[in-house]
């Protein structure tokens, strides 16, 4: 009887649990935001050089865009500079797949885009003449105007 009791004791120690292998669990959480974005820029200035026609000045530079959500580029209202006597003409900016502006007088923005971004274009400066003769009139011209990307 006193090995029944002994074997007893035993099995009731060995069953028992030990603080040593009880099992803990932890819980983890984590949160993290990050916020929309939209980045534009080009790779200088452009030098335009007139075309074999003599009837515009062309350039073309390049651009890179960027974005992780809704966004627009928009250029602001185009500001060239001709010489005093020159015939009519009219002044252009297109970044492709972006927005295009023949405008003097406002801000013209591009289709939104929408997603994530990443690429390059070209970006086309041009002034042509708009006149009878079809001619760019003689003389320096410049041609300024500033994209900004907004994300939405």
């Amino acid at each position: 009887m006193k090995t029944i009791h002994a074997v007893a004791a035993m099995l009731a120690v060995a069953c028992t649990p030990l603080a040593g292998f009880a099992g803990t669990s932890a819980s983890i959480d984590s949160s993290g935001t990050n916020p929309s974005f939209c980045d534009i820029t080009s790779a200088g200035a452009i030098s335009m050089d007139v075309t074999a026609q003599k009837d515009k000045l062309t350039g073309t530079g390049s651009y890179e865009f960027v974005s992780n959500g809704r966004a627009t580029v928009t250029l602001s209202a185009l500001a060239p500079n001709a010489p005093a006597e020159a015939a009519a003409y009219i002044p252009s900016v297109s970044l492709a797949n972006l927005v295009t502006s023949s405008s003097t007088t406002a801000a013209v923005t591009g289709a939104e885009k929408t997603g994530v971004n990443r690429f390059s274009g070209n970006i086309t400066t041009e002034i042509t003449q708009n006149n009878a003769s079809q001619l760019l009139s003689a003389g320096s011209y410049t041609l300024a105007t500033t994209a900004t990307c907004t994300a939405l």
